[in-house]
């Protein structure tokens, strides 16, 4: 398959300048991070505020220099971006608007930046991305008039307005309310079903999990990476069976269950949890109890997005997980 953002070796540093003691200490904000996305692929890097996210997607728009290389659709980036820019949609963080226009004149400004020429294909752009992001009714409003909110979200359809072929969104949903944000991830979705690539970052779990890969992000570095079930198969015996008894002491029991199954038990007052990975192992594991003791309560969990990203934060430096 096709890749459409490919970046191997990224490194930034910030800082170095001056002399003496005014010499600004050096900041390694991204540490050799190889960083492939397939075209038609809806993925989403995901770590804390701090984590090199934001300076991941600059580098690879070519707005930052640092050392690597990256190619965006197959051309090398920064040489060739003037070659793309019009099948690239790029929503940063920080609100870029012109605040005398209003939200229509916004997005005629950008449409026809980004090549849509055509008056009839430009206003049917125009008036589908004020629909789907809720704008309409405030198409004819001045910019510096709008919401903090209201300014994200024609941010956001500015850089989708021209229906771009990959999309970059640094935190699109922040400051957006829980109604709406589920909106735009709705309509991320349907983008990428239609066969636009869209790279998000987030440090939200929830939003995270709408996206077909994730990348964790830590420290300057890509951690992990992969699909949902995927990361929940490289923690070791990631499923969890608690089994509540009717005796108060199960330490004899764990000991049965390690011993026959070779797995982790801990036993606690009326409950045992064990943990496994394959599903196979319940049944035996059940039958063992069974002979012990009354089951009152059955339960297994598998670990959440948030458990999965603290397993691989706690492990030690190293190539990425994948």
């Amino acid at each position: 398959m096709e890749l459409a953002i490919e970046a191997i070796g990224i490194t930034k540093k910030f800082g170095g300048h001056g002399k003496g003691p005014f010499k600004k200490p050096i900041v390694e904000a991204l540490k050799n991070v190889d960083f492939k996305v397939k075209s038609g692929e809806n993925y989403c890097l995901l770590g804390p505020n701090g984590s090199g996210k934001t300076t991941l997607i600059r580098c690879v728009l070519g707005l930052l220099e640092g050392e690597g290389s990256i190619k965006l659709l197959g051309y090398d980036i920064p040489k060739q971006r003037n070659k793309i820019i019009q099948k690239i949609g790029y929503m940063p963080q920080e609100t870029s608007l012109y605040s005398d226009l209003s939200v229509k004149e916004t997005l005629q400004f950008f449409a026809r930046i980004f090549g849509l020429k055509n008056r009839e294909h430009r206003n049917k752009a125009i008036e589908t991305i004020l629909d789907v992001l809720k704008l309409k009714e405030w198409q004819n409003m001045i910019v510096e008039n709008l919401s903090g909110g209201m300014k994200r979200r024609l941010s956001l359809a500015s850089s989708l307005v021209h229906e771009p072929e990959l999309i970059l969104l640094d935190e699109p949903t922040v400051g957006v309310d829980p109604k709406l944000r589920l909106t735009f991830w709705d309509y991320f979705n349907e983008l990428n079903k239609k066969g636009a690539t869209i790279l998000t970052t987030t440090h939200v779990m929830d939003e995270a999990e709408k996206s077909h890969i994730i990348g964790f992000m830590r420290d300057g570095r890509l951690i992990a990476e992969g699909s949902i079930d995927e990361l929940k198969k490289r923690i070791p015996k990631y499923r969890k069976l608690t089994v509540k008894t009717t005796i108060e002491n199960t330490e004899s029991i764990g000991s049965l269950i390690s011993k026959e199954c070779d797995l982790e038990v801990v036993p606690s007052q009326f409950k045992i949890e064990v943990f496994y990975d394959d599903n196979s192992m319940l049944e035996p594991i059940l039958e063992l109890i069974k002979n012990e003791t009354k089951i009152q309560e059955i339960i297994t969990t598998e670990p959440n997005l948030e458990d999965i990203f603290i397993h691989f934060s706690n492990k030690k430096e190293g190539s990425i997980d994948k």
